[in-house]
């Protein structure tokens, strides 16, 4: 895990570019859960775990840089906040996902819920893996 210090200028630069550090910033973070992962002492992505009111985990901000993009990178910290969400009992981890990543959430269980939606000049669809229970 990281602090929200360590998350925020890969967040913003990723998601956000041209915009103030702020803008990146969202309300809960200084309750989140924040993960980073590194590759040769550079942290190349970053993601946040919220804790919603119905038994599941809202993921948020996910970002890797964009030259660590297609390396896989992504696929492992997103394969390890899958472990985290179930390991802390959730019952599901769900996210608003870019619509040009839907694909990535797809090939590791997601499903999409409802349809698509602008915020911010970006169009989004949320995603949700459901975690088997005995």
């Amino acid at each position: 895990m990281i602090n929200i210090e360590q998350a925020l200028p890969l967040r913003q630069s990723v998601l956000w570019p041209g915009h103030p550090l702020s803008h990146a910033m969202v309300p809960g973070d200084e309750a989140a859960l924040h993960f980073g992962l590194y590759h040769d002492e550079t942290l190349v992505s970053v993601a946040s775990l919220f804790p919603d009111d119905h038994f599941g985990i809202q993921l948020r901000k996910f970002a890797t840089l964009p030259q660590m993009q297609g390396r896989g990178f992504g696929r492992r910290m997103l394969d390890h906040l899958l472990a985290q969400a179930r390991d802390r009992g959730a019952t599901h981890l769900w996210c608003d996902a870019r619509v040009s990543a839907r694909d990535f959430y797809a090939k590791s269980g997601f499903r999409e819920e409802g349809e698509v939606f602008e915020r911010k000049g970006q169009s989004y669809i949320v995603m949700q893996h459901t975690f088997d229970r005995p």
